[in-house]
């Protein structure tokens, strides 16, 4: 006899395989925008066999499993690497995909940036700051900025801010980093002193705060759209993502310096995307390991040692490269080889070799603004996000009938990156689906005002108060909708 628990889960089952095949079957004959379209749209098949009555949040779950669910049976058709061998059970599919998303851990944003150049001011400004009280969710956890302790400037321009901060909806703390005690260290290199003592300074972001998570944004970055749990934890592990960029004769030189202070070989660049989340505890273990390295406890000695002349440094690089080897299991790895997955792990010792399964896309929220440049990048993000909604926003049209790999470019390089072909273009729009389906749950529906431009312009003024023009910056109207 089958007790009624038993009835409901066989029940359950049936309607998530049936779902599955169904979801499946549309999806193959669709192109990437349609894929998008008929998920992220309020009126989704699939959605409203699921609504069973179940919290909204757990809808959200089963659907994004079945998303999932169809990608890794695809992987194969898709010709990505054959990275899944077979498809992913349905006892998988139930135990974990009706699971309530777990409490964050807590969280700190951090910036490291001086605070007496006009430029990095500037790009505080007008990319950092600009972005993140769009599409950061103060829930997530207050942004901290680090400045220079010595410079009379770096206060004044930290008080301002503090001052300023008052009028947003994000929480702002501002701490203070001193020189090292030798400051010769930063002089005599490639880079200048200022730059160097950046460098000098990430290897220590931990000691000012004590939240277990880091979202690192550098000086020169921006968010460009809003920012979801599921963007940072997958199953309690941070989510990284890194491409194979070698060639590129910077990033060579990164790999080389990585490798001088830990003595491995880098798996990946991982200085494309921002934020990038890491827990704080991999730096505290990082600095650590390359003092018993180089057997001492001056880190100054260890950091002449492993950044000399000739050279340029990455510490983003070194630190995610020491959770590679050391950490591996605390993250969700996601590495673009760039069709060179044999000749990567060739370079990586047997117990460090990558993975299938690691080489899976997966979507990023922000990029580097100093190498990569998108003048749409905000506004594609707010379109959207409106666009999961079913709101038609003024200006935004363009946005609803590109390509799933056009709308993908915020994350990927499409030029040589994950979605580089026709093939892997539909799962890129799957992975900018989902995503958009938590934007709805996480922004859209549970915030009052969300994504609210008031905060956009108010940070605008408080640049142009300040001295520090953003159309000077942008070299354009900054106006989200050109309405300067």
């Amino acid at each position: 006899m089958y007790t009624t628990s038993k009835v409901k889960f066989l029940m359950v089952v049936m309607l998530l395989f049936g779902s599955s095949i169904y979801l499946i079957f549309v999806m193959s004959h669709q192109n990437p925008h349609q894929i998008l379209h008929q998920i992220i749209s309020n009126n989704w098949t699939v959605e409203q066999q699921l609504d069973t009555g179940r919290e909204e949040q757990q809808n959200l779950i089963v659907i994004q499993g079945l998303v999932d669910l169809y990608i890794k049976k695809n992987t194969k058709k898709f010709n990505l690497f054959n990275m899944v061998e077979s498809p992913l059970p349905m006892k998988e599919v139930s135990e974990n995909f009706y699971k309530k998303i777990k409490h964050m851990h807590s969280m700190t944003l951090l910036v490291r940036m001086p605070g007496s150049v006009k430029k990095f001011i500037t790009a505080f400004y007008c990319d950092v700051l600009r972005s993140i009280v769009l599409f950061w969710n103060p829930n997530f956890g207050k942004l901290v900025v680090v400045l220079d302790k010595e410079s009379t400037q770096d206060h004044t321009f930290g008080a301002i801010l503090l001052k300023q901060a008052e009028s947003l909806k994000q929480k702002v703390e501002v701490k203070y980093t001193p020189l090292p005690r030798n400051s010769r260290i930063l002089t005599g290199k490639t880079k200048s002193a200022e730059y160097n003592r950046q460098m000098w300074d990430s290897f220590f972001l931990d000691l000012h705060t004590e939240d277990d998570i880091i979202a690192w944004m550098d000086s020169d970055s921006m968010i460009g759209t809003p920012v979801t749990s599921y963007d940072i934890l997958k199953d309690g592990k941070i989510k990284a993502i890194g491409q194979h960029r070698m060639l590129i004769s910077w990033v060579g030189s990164w790999a080389k310096t990585t490798e001088l202070a830990l003595g491995l070989p880098m798996p990946s660049d991982f200085m494309l995307f921002f934020p990038v989340f890491l827990w704080r505890s991999t730096i505290t273990n990082c600095r650590n390991f390359i003092l018993k390295r180089f057997h001492t406890q001056d880190f100054e000695e260890a950091f002449s040692k492993f950044y000399p002349k000739g050279v340029y440094i990455s510490p983003i690089d070194i630190l995610m490269t020491y959770a590679w080897h050391f950490e591996r299991d605390k993250y969700d790895w996601h590495l673009d080889v760039n069709g060179n997955f044999e000749g990567m792990n060739q370079k990586l010792p047997n117990d460090a070799k990558i993975k299938k399964e690691d080489i899976l896309p997966e979507h990023a929220t922000g990029y580097h603004t100093g190498y990569y440049v998108d003048p749409d990048a905000m506004k594609r993000g707010y379109c959207l996000s409106h666009y999961v909604s079913g709101k038609m926003l003024e200006g935004c049209k363009p946005f609803y009938n590109t390509s799933g790999v056009s709308l993908y470019n915020l994350g990927i390089e499409t030029s040589n990156g994950f979605c580089n072909n026709n093939q892997t273009q539909k799962y890129c729009s799957l992975l900018l689906a989902r995503h958009y389906r938590y934007v709805q749950e996480e922004y859209m529906k549970s915030r009052s005002n969300p994504l609210d431009l008031t905060l956009v312009q108010k940070v605008e003024n408080m640049a142009n108060n300040a001295g520090y023009a953003c159309i000077e910056h942008h070299k354009k109207c900054v106006d989200i909708f050109g309405k300067c």
